[in-house]
């Protein structure tokens, strides 16, 4: 029996999921509900989201981080296995209204795909295993420039989507490096809207991370105003480094993605450097067709769940609470 998927806003990036899912045969695209959408796609538009309930077994959630919860909660109530792109909520108290309706039997999945790009892959890997030691402090660079239709986008909004750049794109920086060191549990930050001037819409986020139990430190630059597309993740261990630059995205826009390990001087002899290319973004593909084979086998996700996402949101609302806005 082919397994239904609906999709409950069909933005860019549900486009992305489907064309992933237009690869597997026994899956059953049984359209979309978007209020805002009037596009003609090549899958039926749906018109209320009972509908969509009513035709499918599984959907995908891609709305404004606002609305995100309450499609969640709904979709549960119906019994349908779930799968929603981040941000998780705006806030952690949005978040956790869907806890009521969630149990063990129910499968719910969140979209961080940064995690599923090989080049993280071979990160974790590396730093679970103890190959440079321990993790000293970590820095990452995520920005892009935007333009002038950007400022009409939901995105803008922030009630919508409870800030600017920094909950939109940072937070893949933010969610890579409490994924990568075990957590956080301390934020400070620096936020400015001096080039949008939307209030409550960060365009630069600088941000520093900190844990009390590991002594590991990290430090955040999430903007619009790069001028060109930049995404750099740098982790310095006790025994050298691993540094990744550029990020295979849809967009080609962000460059090659290329991870350097290098020991620093006291171990480079034995160990040698090096730099791995990846030539291609399997993150979406792997995201997807892992939900759907969890959905259609009751396997548990082995990717973010709830509980990712919660830890996430958590650490996203301990930065804007602290923040100071210039």
């Amino acid at each position: 029996m082919k397994l239904k998927i609906g999709f409950i806003g069909f933005g860019k990036f549900s486009q992305v999921r489907k064309h992933v899912i237009n690869e597997v045969s026994d899956v059953d695209l049984v359209g979309f509900f978007d209020p805002f959408l009037d596009d003609i796609f090549d899958i039926p538009k749906i018109e209320s989201v009972d509908k969509i309930f009513e035709v499918s077994d599984a959907v995908i959630i891609s709305v404004p981080p606002k609305l995100a919860p309450e499609y969640v909660r709904q979709s549960l109530l119906h019994n349908k296995k779930v799968f929603c792109e981040k941000p998780a909520a705006i806030s952690l108290k949005d978040l956790k209204t869907i806890e009521k309706y969630l149990s063990d039997k129910d499968l719910l999945a969140y979209g961080f795909n940064h995690r599923r790009h090989p080049s993280a892959e071979k990160i974790k890997n590396l730093i679970d295993e103890g190959y440079l030691g321990n993790i000293l402090w970590m820095r990452g660079r995520y920005g892009k420039e935007v333009d002038d239709d950007y400022v009409d986008d939901w995105r803008c909004n922030p009630e919508l989507n409870g800030g600017g750049i920094l909950i939109d794109q940072g937070i893949h920086m933010v969610d890579l490096m409490a994924y990568f060191s075990g957590g956080f549990d301390g934020a400070q930050a620096v936020l400015s809207n001096n080039y949008l001037r939307i209030k409550g819409v960060d365009d630069n986020a600088f941000v520093t991370l900190y844990s009390s139990k590991s002594k590991i430190s990290a430090s955040i630059h999430s903007t619009i105003t790069q001028w060109r597309y930049l995404f750099s993740l740098e982790i310095f261990m006790e025994k050298g480094s691993i540094i990744l630059n550029g990020l295979r995205t849809n967009s080609g826009r962000y460059g090659e993605e290329i991870l350097t390990i290098k020991p620093n001087s006291k171990f480079e002899a034995d160990m040698g450097i090096t730099e791995i290319k990846y030539p291609e973004n399997v993150s979406w593909k792997k995201e997807i067709l892992t939900f759907i084979d969890s959905a259609k086998t009751g396997k548990p996700y082995p990717y973010a769940n709830y509980k990712d996402a919660f830890e996430t949101t958590k650490l996203m609302d301990k930065i804007y609470d602290k923040a100071i806005w210039l």
